[in-house]
């Protein structure tokens, strides 16, 4: 199995994108359309300087796009596939927890109604 040792470290370096909550929520927020980081920074309560540090990780692994607009940098998700795959997670997981708790009702908010009738 070393041979796929290389495989599955990429594998894991792209599932850790997903591995920190204010990555999750510049995702969230991104996925409701493109945003400056302002915009980011005002939606998600983190710190520009810690916006901008995701986003740049983010971009590396080329989960979001960036443009410029102007002064302004522009940010989109790049990577459908990251957005399914935190789609997916959040179903599941909201799957697994009782109706009448906070969580579960927080974890569908952030579900596209056309699959909470899957859930």
């Amino acid at each position: 199995m070393d041979e796929l040792d290389p495989v599955f470290s990429t594998v894991a370096a792209y599932f850790g994108v997903l591995a920190e909550p204010t990555r999750l929520k510049i995702m969230h927020a991104l996925c409701l359309g493109e945003k400056s980081v302002s915009q980011i920074v005002a939606q998600t309560g983190a710190t520009q300087t810690n916006v901008s540090r995701h986003l740049g990780l983010m971009h590396r692994h080329g989960v979001v796009a960036r443009r410029k607009d102007g002064t302004q940098v522009i940010y989109s998700v790049a990577d459908q596939t990251m957005v399914e795959l935190c789609r997916s997670v959040c179903t599941r997981i909201a799957g697994t927890i009782d109706e009448r708790r906070p969580l579960r009702r927080q974890l569908l908010k952030l579900i596209p109604a056309s699959r909470k009738r899957a859930a």
